[in-house]
């Protein structure tokens, strides 16, 4: 057992040298030798990257984790191992924290029963040899991150559990009563199967996007324009004036004067279409001014959301044509972008019919007249966010991405009756109806140990949660390292 000693000590020496001779040169490139800023602080205590503190101890060791799995350390994943041993590092601090202020002390004999093993032989048994060999600063590191891991699991195995037992008993963690084990151990027992159809409103067609473009073809009008922007209306009156007076080019006024809020570098006006228009200029009269504007002319300073602007027509306005492919394209972005109830409603029109007619008739006449075709979904039980205590729907399946978590889908599959049809359910970009097709029982409960297991699991990242959101912590990770590891490691390249 001497060399798993050994490797343990020298593991320690490899990730405190991993740190500074081989994580800080690469990122830093030794361009800046100011010592780094703290990386937050919890509970009034910085949180410092420097040699020897448990931040820096956790970089390595999930760096090191990473390289043990095959994994290519680089630049983009410091950042991610740079979040996880900050979050590591403040749940210590507040768990040793907690510790200490119960007033436990981790006895001498707690860390000496953890030391034993690496100072045994080959037959498992305590070797006095191998102890005396050992460097007397090698026990004292030992013995100091034993107490430091002990001092913090206290808080995690009281909260939390472990596997140690009393018989068939937990010896540590919260209680559970046996209504609540059994509760938890059901959740999933009861299933339903449905048929389900869904209408994708991605597939809204041509002729209605066509058919809207047309009956609302003044928002599509396409104006050519260039635009100056100024923040108050005596600076937008004053270029008003020199440009009416010939004293400057409109084109020279964009460069000395404009904001460019609407316009790119040139001036030329960046929302072409009439509806943009509208959501730029304040006043409705101003609106149709502008709109009404011919080659050439020039308007006077109007209110816009950004401050004042003054519009140039470059050429007339296009009226749209909506035979053409890519104004059919814009409709639709409109659409999507500002009325996508529009489509919304359409789909759950033709979805209310399909319903109607698998009422009167079935499921399977109503996909042949609505040339759809049936989904089969596998029984699954009323599981919100899909916890791995119990099973769930196939959010797999492209309509039912998000279900899982989508209210009104759940309620609406659960309260369904045997052949059922339901009403039209959005989910996300499709419309789904569903026929509760049959119910299922679990009879064999979940493992009490899977539970267990689980249920701690789900504790601990809550905690973390919690703890990552509690007013003791100033979190300037990201600021911190991508100002002083980024940047630097950019400029070195």
């Amino acid at each position: 057992m001497k060399k798993s000693f050994y490797t343990i000590g020298s593991l320690i020496i490899l990730l405190i040298s991993a740190i500074v001779f081989v994580l800080v040169p690469a990122m830093l490139g030794r361009a800046n030798k100011n010592k780094l800023p703290a990386f937050g602080k919890y509970d009034g205590k910085e949180i410092r990257y420097e040699q020897g503190s448990d931040f820096a101890d956790y970089v390595s060791r999930y760096a090191d984790m990473l390289k043990n799995q095959g994994q290519e350390v680089n630049t983009q994943s410091y950042y991610y191992i740079f979040n996880y041993a900050f979050n590591a590092t403040v749940q210590k601090m507040a768990f040793s924290s907690a510790v200490r202020k119960s007033g436990y002390v981790v006895p001498q004999s707690a860390i000496n029963r953890a030391m034993l093993p690496y100072f045994s032989d080959s037959n498992g048994k305590y070797s006095p040899k191998l102890y005396k060999e050992t460097p007397a600063s090698s026990i004292e590191s030992m013995q100091k991150d034993f107490r430091n891991t002990l001092t913090t699991s206290r808080y995690s195995d009281d909260c939390f559990g472990s596997q140690d037992t009393v018989g068939k008993e937990a010896l540590y963690g919260l209680k559970s009563s046996s209504a609540e084990t059994a509760f938890l151990q059901n959740v999933g027992k009861n299933k339903r199967a449905f048929n389900m159809v869904s209408f994708d409103m991605k597939d809204y067609p041509d002729s209605e996007k066509a058919a809207y473009g047309k009956a609302n073809a003044q928002k599509f009008i396409k104006y050519n324009m260039s635009v100056i922007t100024c923040e108050d209306k005596a600076k937008a009156e004053s270029v008003s004036k020199r440009l009416a007076n010939n004293e400057i080019k409109f084109a020279d006024a964009v460069g000395e004067y404009s904001k460019k809020t609407y316009s790119n570098e040139n001036g030329k006006l960046t929302d072409e279409y009439y509806y943009q228009l509208e959501k730029i200029i304040k006043n409705a009269d101003d609106l149709k001014t502008v709109a009404a504007l011919s080659k050439g002319t020039t308007s006077k300073p109007v209110e816009t959301s950004e401050g004042f602007s003054i519009f140039y027509a470059d050429n007339n306005a296009v009226q749209p044509d909506f035979s053409n492919d890519a104004t059919i394209k814009d409709v639709y972005n409109y659409l999507n972008t500002y009325e996508a109830g529009h489509i919304e409603d359409y789909y759950t029109e033709i979805a209310k019919n399909f319903a109607a007619a698998a009422s009167a008739k079935s499921f399977d006449d109503a996909c042949r007249q609505f040339n759809l075709t049936k989904t089969e979904l596998a029984a699954f039980p009323l599981n919100y966010g899909s916890v791995s205590l119990a099973g769930s729907v196939d959010t797999k399946n492209t309509a039912l991405s998000g279900a899982d978590t989508n209210e009104n889908f759940l309620k609406t599959a659960f309260t369904l009756k045997q052949n059922e049809i339901s009403v039209p359910v959005v989910n996300g970009k499709n419309i789904l109806i569903l026929q509760l097709t049959g119910e299922s029982s679990e009879e064999t409960p979940a493992e009490a140990s899977t539970l267990k297991s689980e249920t701690g699991n789900y504790d601990q990242s809550s905690a973390s949660s919690a703890l990552m959101k509690s007013p003791k912590l100033e979190n300037n990770l990201m600021s911190v390292f991508f100002n002083n590891f980024m940047k630097n490691n950019n400029s070195n390249e």
